[in-house]
């Protein structure tokens, strides 16, 4: 703010002049020039710098001071006349133009590390893109080259050379043979369902060891008689059904039952393991024709557990499908191969099937009544090579031969001609043993069946047995392939050997002479793989062409 006493002190527009009488510089546009800086001489004019001396400066003598004031004394104030200094003209208005561009350092900042971003990602994009290349380049070089293409050589079906035996039928009733595992199965002829017995006994096996399994060393659950069971003793004495006693609240394990069924062919034994197994008899029997139906016993069925009804029936062959299934399971193959058996209240007792436990005889059923005659079946092993195979025979209707025709008697004279083919009526149920007509012919199928069996090789280590081809490096090359070991099979003449190659695992790199895959063989449910190898190694394709097709 400017007082009255600081007009005093300036004209118009001048500068104020300090409290001690002096007037600060003014600069060009007027305004009071800067102190000087530290330790810069203070100027002390503000004359022109062209080296002119500058001109005297009109100074004003204040009202009330002597103008001859000797320098001894206090200096008087100096003002300066406002009219020796008149205001610099301001210069003329110049009309504003573009304005030129001018980016600030900060925006020149930005570009260059924009710059050197991109720049710096292309580079390091560029290495990705190479080092990627070079590793697949690298995995492909080294990568296993393509399984060949192995191509067999060897028939795909040959027959087993030979004669087959023709098996002993006997003159009446029907029989079969029959060898799981080869797929061969004979039968005498055409076939009926007729009464079988007790070799139904069979079927209520494998119903009941599918249904609670019992392991080899194991007994299974405890099963308590009924009074209803234990009654049927009884009834099966009457009937003249053969059993074993049981007793109304008596324990036996399921194993003992079994032993009982098979071993004995004790009716009763089926009836209480029907019961336990199904709840009810007719329950149990619809268990047992859908076992058969599955297994394709199609001329099978039945209408109980034990096979006491003649209106339980089936066929020669049959009754092969269900030994065979019954065989199969390691328990029920124990049990019908045991000569003896010890069981409570009974004791040991043996095998009613006599011939079990003699001449390689393994199992399993027989069955007699006055309407089914003889069935049996046996089952033994053909062994050859360390290789076995189960052999399975079977006959049904079996009727014990009569005894030799009565003498004719001497007619009267006039009499009537008296015929010499009666014969004496001859009871099979007091035969000793029912059973000693049909084993005989089943002993000897069962060994005809055996007899038939013959070792098969099907290939021998270093036979040429097909093929392998790859097109490596822009052509084909082909090389044979051998087998790396003997192998035979079982078989009966006139079965045929299925073969087939099996491509496995890569060839792998370097001299591809590993294993190219396997051939491999068939006969039944028998199976022979052997492994082929590449006679002599398949050229390297060059690393170039690895590259390109080599993934």
């Amino acid at each position: 703010m400017v007082t009255d006493d600081d007009q005093q002190h300036r004209g118009p527009g001048g500068p104020v002049a300090e409290a001690d009488g002096t007037v600060p510089a003014v600069g060009v546009d007027g305004l009071p020039e800067p102190d000087p800086r530290p330790g810069e001489p203070a100027e002390t004019s503000a004359g022109p710098s062209n080296g002119a001396d500058p001109a005297p400066s009109a100074t004003v003598t204040p009202p009330g001071v002597p103008a001859d004031v000797g320098s001894d004394g206090p200096a008087p104030a100096v003002v300066e006349d406002p009219a020796a200094h008149p205001p610099p003209a301001e210069p003329p208005a110049i009309a504003p133009g573009p304005a030129e561009p001018r980016p600030l350092r900060s925006q020149h900042a930005r570009r260059r590390r924009k710059r050197r971003i991109t720049v710096w990602s292309v580079v390091a994009l560029a290495v990705v893109v190479v080092a990627a290349a070079v590793v697949v380049a690298v995995q492909r070089v080294d990568h296993p080259l393509a399984q060949p293409t192995v191509a067999s050589g060897h028939p795909t079906v040959t027959t087993v050379p030979g004669t087959a035996p023709t098996p002993p039928w006997p003159v009446s009733g029907q029989a079969a043979v029959a060898i799981p595992a080869l797929g061969y199965a004979e039968q005498s002829g055409p076939e009926q369902p007729v009464p079988i017995a007790s070799l139904t006994k069979m079927t209520t096996a494998v119903v009941v060891l599918r249904d609670h399994p019992v392991p080899l060393g194991a007994d299974g659950p405890t099963i308590t008689i009924t009074p209803d069971e234990a009654a049927q003793f009884d009834v099966d004495l009457d009937n003249d059904e053969t059993n074993i006693p049981l007793q109304a609240g008596e324990t036996l394990t399921e194993l003992q039952l079994l032993e009982a069924l098979l071993n004995q062919s004790a009716n009763d034994a089926a009836y209480t393991l029907a019961e336990w197994d199904a709840g009810s008899q007719p329950a149990f029997v619809a268990k047992m024709n859908a076992l058969a139906a599955s297994l394709g016993a199609d001329g099978s069925h039945y209408v109980d557990a034990s096979g006491f009804d003649p209106r339980s029936v089936s066929t020669a062959a049959d009754t092969l499908r269900i030994a065979g299934a019954g065989m199969a399971i390691p328990t029920f193959a124990v049990v019908a191969g045991m000569p003896t058996v010890n069981l409570p209240g009974v004791g040991t007792v043996r095998n009613i099937v006599t011939a079990i436990g003699t001449d390689g005889i393994v199992g399993v059923k027989s069955g007699y009544t006055s309407q089914a005659s003889g069935c049996m079946v046996l089952a033994g092993f053909r062994t050859i090579g360390g290789r076995s195979v189960l052999v399975l025979a079977s006959a049904l209707g079996q009727r014990e031969p009569d005894p030799s025709p009565a003498p004719p008697a001497t007619a009267a004279p006039g009499a009537a001609p008296t015929t010499t083919t009666t014969s004496v009526p001859y009871s099979s149920i007091e035969a000793e043993y029912p059973l000693r007509y049909t084993e005989p012919i089943v002993d000897r199928l069962l060994d005809a069946a055996e007899s038939a069996v013959v070792a098969v090789p099907v290939v021998a280590t270093g036979h040429t047995v097909g093929t392998a081809a790859a097109d490596w490096g822009g052509q084909w090359h082909v090389v044979p392939v051998v087998a790396t070991q003997d192998a035979s099979l079982l078989g009966v003449p006139g079965q045929q050997v299925a073969a087939a190659m099996v491509p496995e695992g890569p060839a792998g790199a370097g001299p591809h002479r590993g294993t190219v895959g396997a051939v491999r063989f068939t006969l039944g449910s028998q199976t022979e793989t052997v492994p082929v190898r590449l006679v002599h190694r398949l050229p390297d394709p060059d690393w170039w062409w690895k590259v390109l097709h080599n993934s």
